[in-house]
């Protein structure tokens, strides 16, 4: 049995996640889907690949981890519709860990032949889970996952709500050598507060700037010096949301490591993620 998150109390908090689950899903019962989607893989892991902008550079193929659940008729629910019901049910580090797992699984049944570093998105609360890296461990060895390979994905504004105790987990996975990534960087200041948290080593450049650089010189100056500093340091930057072709030429010309987005590789099955091109 899956365990179940921890419910808010009361008939306020019933009724308001009745109505988020009927808006965006149209289940009358959020609680029993989501235990059941976990309990009986219901989920389906798709893959975008973040393409190298400098072949030179040697930079290894980079494809974030999606996911999707799968509805009556083969229909797929996309993550918008069913993460706020895990989020609001304090259910993320268990859809967290169901993803790490059935990766690591992907990965001994042959996506290691890809010799791809895959992009994990964590919660917060799962880097926060006292038992968290352990979990990463077991998982590694149990499917010969290269511990290098695995790069989790976090948002800033997680990060900074509980930094010693993130940056002490992050400590441990590095140490195993496992990496990190803040996704949505440059949308706030934080961003460089939570890159020194956990020691990442890729940030992910916010994708709203992104999509103006060739059309707005204000973004582009932004996207400019976000990329400064990180070359200067030693960190990697994928771009994201790039879909416009002269968006592409301009991060080639800024030095962005990776792009990402339907411009360049859209998400698929990660049995069949593409490597796009550039």
């Amino acid at each position: 049995m899956a365990k179940k998150g921890k419910v808010k109390s009361g008939e306020t908090e019933r009724l308001y996640l009745e109505s988020l689950a009927s808006t965006l899903t149209g289940w009358n019962d959020p609680e029993a889907r989501v235990a059941r989607a976990l309990e009986q893989n219901e989920f389906l892991l798709f893959g975008q690949s973040a393409v190298p902008l400098n072949k030179a550079r040697g930079l290894p193929p980079y494809t974030e981890v999606l996911i999707r659940l799968q509805e009556e008729e083969r229909n797929l629910t996309p993550p918008g519709a069913f993460l706020p019901i895990f989020e609001y049910l304090e259910m993320m580090p268990a859809l967290d860990r169901w993803v790490i797992e059935h990766a690591a699984k992907w990965w001994r049944a042959g996506g290691s032949a890809r010799d791809v570093v895959l992009g994990i998105n964590l919660s917060g609360d799962t880097l926060g889970e006292a038992g968290f890296p352990a979990f990463v461990e077991r998982q590694a060895d149990a499917h010969g996952l290269p511990p290098q390979s695995l790069c989790f994905e976090l948002v800033a504004t997680e990060i900074v709500v509980a930094p010693l105790q993130m940056e002490r987990a992050a400590k441990k996975l590095n140490s195993l050598g496992c990496r990190f990534a803040i996704t949505s960087f440059g949308r706030d200041s934080i961003s460089f507060d939570a890159l020194k948290t956990v020691a990442a080593s890729l940030v992910k450049i916010d994708g709203a700037m992104v999509k103006e650089i060739h059309r707005d010189a204000v973004a582009l100056a932004k996207v400019r010096s976000i990329q400064q500093v990180c070359g200067k340091a030693g960190i990697r930057t994928v771009a994201e949301f790039v879909e416009h072709p002269e968006t592409l030429k301009l991060l080639k010309e800024i030095g962005v490591d990776y792009a990402q987005g339907y411009g360049v590789a859209r998400p698929a099955p990660l049995d069949g993620a593409p490597a796009g091109t550039a």
